[in-house]
């Protein structure tokens, strides 16, 4: 297929806007460490690397033997995966009490590393049992029997947060983590985000049992932590910030690693029809010439579907006679599996495929490699271009638009030349935080340790105090409450580690005790793929969505029939968006004002409803408030969640225009998510619908956009649009600048405007700007007592409530507040009770209200000025 793919490049009729040429390297070696020549895995690896190991391989055993934690952070293909297996190895042979526990981030991937396990296993004289695999796909009655039986056990984060975790009064998993000495993180650049926020403290919760159990044996001894990856920044100051410990890092320029030649081209299609030249792209490799396969990548679902499906006609036989077959997460168990054995039998000519196939695994018949648009990241750019030409000379293709690179402000070659982003993790997220601390509380208890939080692990600021929330009988803030519902009795298994307080559902044809599942997704995923009356592709498949179900004996379900294969519908969302930019609101202090406007990051709640569908196929629009009237089950599907995010506000008429505010936060979202790597569907903007809370009362307002973190409780993924917004805008220009070429200036215009604006916000001086946010040293602009003002939380409608007063507890302003209820709905009767609540739900009624602001000495809390001139300040404008 290579020598295919590079006719096909060379010959007329595809429009290359850009190609450059990867050249091969050979190998250097390096003598394998003499610590190895105590066990078998010396004599092994001497025999099959009769020349040495690749150097970088040597130096990271040699400091694996020595008991340091060590990150591998060298290119695809490089052999991590022999460093890692060879202490394991070595490290079991020299004690048969030691366990070693080793992480996959996806079931795919764990299940085609199991074959060099027991491969090595075998070539070591070992049984097969030495090595056990267990994820979601191994069922829960043959766990046991493997981690007892097991030296070394293959998990994904996921099974051991569920399974694992939950199980800590069992005596075979006693065992297990008392015995455990290596912790093993394959393709560490995964755990970032959501997910990697959330394995951090899985990581901790584990060091913690594992510790209390040691004091249980007669040698404890420490824990080992090895991590590799292709793709990640200042990897050793992350794995610190992922599992609370110190790595030594083997140098990147240490790889001594063989590689072949690539060829790598950026290769026009019109817009809107990257999906039909990928497809020819396709035709002419299946009716080519030469050996290989090629493997191509989108970042949509739905998208993977329908390209592979146009590479098949026997629907029914899907997965037994297909060349081209579709892959991606959420499919059921069997299926996936049976997609996993034709790829690495080499007996698939092709596969489309999302993120899913982007890491680790080895398919070295794969020659060609295409992804359908820029792809989402540069981590992502640099796993899916080392899927192809492995064994040999290969390519990758970028299939997009003509401005593709340069819509970004850069080329294809420096977005290649760039390096690859740092990994991200927020482990303030007070929601994921509750989560785990309800995980740790039933930990405890298992163990029979008392409730006292364990200082092994290295808890980050603020977890103490949401760990007391979490103990039975914590008098934990109303806030919790939805989180806390969703944890029910069974923590483990109810806060997965891939969202954050969001419902989990599964997909499921049929009804009732009939139902077969057919795969799962979140409710953020649900909005956009499963929405009532969506056309949902699986394996080729069209599936109508017929309902929602969110309670229940089966848990969130939502129900699908078989649907008409000619369908296509596209989701219509509304955004609202009720942000704040007054002390409590503000994050860090991030706040610049000048006389045209603002810039902030702050928290904010944020609305999203699916009112309606585009039935593209039809070429009609299918409101919900029409469709709920022949089916209720037909109706709209609201997600809400407070986050926070970066507001924008230019006070010039020009940017109240709807059409050019879209247009600018939509691309202004789009290079920021670029710049950063950070995917697409954890960040959202908006341009309307936004209602902004300031010092002096809130409400609509025309002049603003928002971009915000899509995730439940917050990362903080836009603090860095706001820290860098400057080399943001520096990259739009530059793209404006390239359109502007072909006659369209508007933007370019737009751009500089804003730059031109946002440089006077950078000349405020500190003081006005804190004055401004309501903030001057200790004292805080609060609401009067007795001002009736609106309480809102967790996305209801705001209840009056009338101020009592403020205080400070644990660094958070509080309010004490009275609450009305009312006791008939046929008499004016109503009563008050007293509670304290977060000012960050409390908010100015509309219109004019009965409230009223007053500075508020944080130390002595009395209502009072602070010092100086500052009557004008009860009037400051924002």
């Amino acid at each position: 297929m290579y020598d295919t793919l590079k006719q096909t490049l060379d010959a007329e009729g595809l429009t290359v806007v850009e190609r450059f040429v990867l050249p091969s390297r050979p190998a250097a070696y390096a003598p394998v460490p003499p610590l190895l020549a105590t066990t078998a895995v010396g004599a092994y690896l001497a025999l099959t690397a009769p020349e040495g190991l690749w150097q970088h391989q040597a130096a990271a055993l040699e400091a694996l033997g020595h008991q340091r934690n060590v990150v591998i952070p060298t290119g695809t293909a490089s052999g991590k995966s022999l460093i890692f297996r060879s202490i394991a190895f070595h490290r079991i042979l020299s004690n048969p009490n030691c366990r070693v526990l080793v992480f996959y981030p996806l079931k795919a991937l764990a299940s085609d590393q199991m074959r060099g396990w027991r491969a090595m296993a075998r070539a070591l004289g070992m049984p097969d049992e030495t090595i056990g695999r267990i994820d979601g796909s191994v069922l829960v009655a043959q766990r046991d029997n493997i981690l007892q039986k097991a030296r070394i056990v293959v998990m994904t984060p996921d099974v051991c947060h569920a399974w694992l975790m939950s199980r800590l009064a069992m005596p075979v998993v006693k065992l297990f983590l008392s015995q455990l000495a290596i912790v093993v993180m394959d393709e560490a650049h995964t755990l970032e985000g959501v997910f990697g926020s959330n394995f951090a403290y899985l990581i901790r919760r584990l060091q913690v049992a594992r510790h209390l159990l040691q004091k249980q044996v007669e040698t404890p001894q420490d824990l080992q932590f090895i991590a590799a990856t292709a793709t990640i920044l200042h990897p050793d100051e992350h794995l610190a910030s992922l599992t609370g410990v110190q790595f030594d890092v083997v140098p990147e320029t240490l790889d001594g690693s063989p590689r072949s030649e690539r060829i790598c081209a950026h290769v026009a299609a019109p817009p809107g029809e990257e999906m039909e030249l990928a497809r020819e792209l396709h035709n002419m490799l299946l009716n080519g010439k030469g050996v290989g396969g090629f493997i191509t990548f989108m970042d949509s679902r739905k998208g993977v579907e329908m390209l592979a499906r146009y590479n098949t006609t026997e629907i029914e036989n899907l997965l037994g006679s297909a060349d081209v077959l579709p892959y991606r997460a959420g499919y059921a168990a069997e299926d996936r599996e049976k997609i996993e054995e034709r790829l690495q039998a080499g007996k698939l000519r092709g596969v489309v495929s999302t993120s899913a196939l982007e890491v680790g695994i080895d398919l070295p018949h794969l020659t060609v490699g295409i992804n359908v648009g820029v792809p989402a990241t540069r981590k992502g750019y640099r796993q899916r271009l080392g899927r192809a030409g492995r064994a040999s000379p290969g390519a990758f293709i970028i299939v997009a638009g003509p401005n593709a690179f340069t819509s970004y402000g850069m080329s294809f070659r420096e977005y290649h030349d760039h390096s690859v982003e740092d990994s991200y993790l927020y482990l303030d997220n007070r929601f994921m935080q509750f989560a785990h601390a309800r995980c740790l509380v039933d930990e405890l208890e298992a163990l029979g340790s008392g409730l006292t939080l364990p200082l092994k692990a290295s808890w980050p600021e603020g977890f103490q105090e949401i760990y007391d929330w979490a103990k039975p009988g914590g008098n934990r803030p109303p806030a919790f409450d939805a989180i806390a519902q969703i944890g029910g009795d069974a923590p483990h298994y109810s806060y997965p580690l891939r969202n954050v307080g969001e419902l989990n559902f599964r997909i499921a044809q049929g009804d009732g005790a009939s139902a077969v599942a057919i795969g799962e997704v979140n409710e953020l995923q649900a909005l956009r793929e499963c929405y009532p009356g969506a056309t949902y592709w699986h394996l080729g498949r069209a599936y109508e969505v017929q309902a929602w179900q969110t309670s229940g004996f089966t848990g969130p379900l939502i129900r699908v029939k078989l649907g008409a294969p000619n369908r296509s519908t596209r989701p219509r969302i509304r955004t609202w968006i009720n942000a704040g930019v007054t002390s409590v609101d503000l994050l860090e202090g991030h706040y610049l004002r000048g006389e045209l406007g603002f810039i902030a990051e702050c928290q904010m709640q944020v609305t999203q409803k699916v009112e309606g569908y585009d039935d593209v196929s039809a070429g009609v629009y299918r409101p919900y408030s029409e469709l709920r009237q022949g089916n209720p089950n037909m109706r709209a599907r609201i997600r809400n969640f407070r986050t926070s995010g970066v507001l924008l506000c230019i006070a010039e008429s020009w940017f109240s225009n709807g059409e050019a505010k879209s247009r600018f936060v939509e691309r202004l979202n789009a290079v920021f998510a670029r710049e950063y790597s950070i995917l697409p569907q954890d960040v959202g903007c908006a341009a309307t619908n936004i209602s902004v809370r300031s010092i002096n009362g809130g409400g609509l307002r025309s002049d603003c956009i928002v971009v915000f973190d899509q995730v439940y409780g917050s990362l903080r993924l836009t603090e860095r649009l706001y820290l860098h917004f400057d080399l943001l805008l520096n990259r739009l220009e530059r793209a404006a600048s390239v359109e502007a070429e072909s006659g369209d200036e508007d933007f370019l215009c737009d751009v500089r405007k804003v730059r031109d604006i946002f440089d006077s916000f950078a000349t405020a001086s500190s003081e006005s700007l804190l004055e401004a946010a309501g903030m001057i040293g200790k004292h805080i602009r609060v609401f009067s007592p007795e001002s009736r003002v609106s309480y809102r939380e967790n996305g209801k409608m705001g209840s009056e409530v009338e101020i009592i007063r403020p205080t400070v507890m644990n660094g958070k302003l509080m309010y004490q507040v009275k609450c009305f209820f009312r006791l008939s709905t046929s008499v004016s009767t109503n009563v008050s009770t007293k509670q304290w609540v977060a000012a960050e739900y409390i908010e100015p009624t509309a219109g004019d209200g009965e409230w009223d602001q007053a500075w508020w000495n944080s130390e002595s809390e009395e209502y009072e000025d602070p010092p100086g001139s500052l009557g004008e300040l009860a009037n400051v404008q924002n």
